[in-house]
């Protein structure tokens, strides 16, 4: 079996140097393919991908005060999921032989709710509830994370609010898209 492996690895070699021998004056060129595979450097996964607010059953979670608001603004967390974390960010970095180049995981949103109810992608904040931080959403993508190098698998939880004004209108059906992105650069 050794020597079958070995003849695998010689026949290329021989094949190769002598397609480049030259005869006379005239040079001959082969080229010699080598196939490459990328597979899975950035990856991200999302662990549940709707987040919703129904104001009918606001009161399912726990960290939202009462509704209807008694002044403004006020901050209510989704009813549905209704425990923190709301929503996992697993996402990965890898590749063996990989330089250590620099990577980030992003978050925008596509545009203000639709149909329109008052509540603009800027009402909708993302961020760690449990530490307190809080950043609004907008079209322009803003880092969540970022690092260089390998670093395999790792989870981002993230927690969502939206922030009630008093210029809302009772909309059935609103929806917006949020976009998570992983690059390297």
């Amino acid at each position: 079996m050794k020597r079958i492996f070995y003849l695998f690895l010689l026949i290329p070699f021989v094949t190769f140097a002598v397609s480049t021998m030259s005869v006379g004056v005239e040079k001959t060129t082969a080229l010699v393919p080598v196939p490459m595979g990328i597979i899975d450097i950035v990856s991200i996964r999302i662990r549940r991908n709707t987040i919703t607010w129904d104001f009918n059953e606001i009161d399912r979670n726990d960290n939202n005060p009462p509704f209807p608001p008694t002044s403004f603004p006020e901050y209510y967390e989704p009813s549905r999921p209704n425990t923190r974390y709301y929503q996992r960010i697993r996402y990965r970095v890898r590749g063996r032989g990989w330089p250590a180049g620099n990577w980030e995981v992003s978050i925008a949103g596509a545009g203000d709710p639709a149909p329109a109810c008052g509540i603009l992608l800027s009402d909708i904040e993302y961020g760690d509830g449990a530490a307190g931080v809080w950043s609004p959403l907008g079209t322009v993508p803003q880092v969540l994370v970022s690092g260089s190098g390998d670093i395999g698998q790792t989870n981002l939880f993230q927690d969502y609010r939206v922030m009630l004004t008093g210029d809302e209108t009772n909309t059935d059906g609103s929806t917006t898209t949020i976009i998570y992105m992983i690059q390297t650069y």
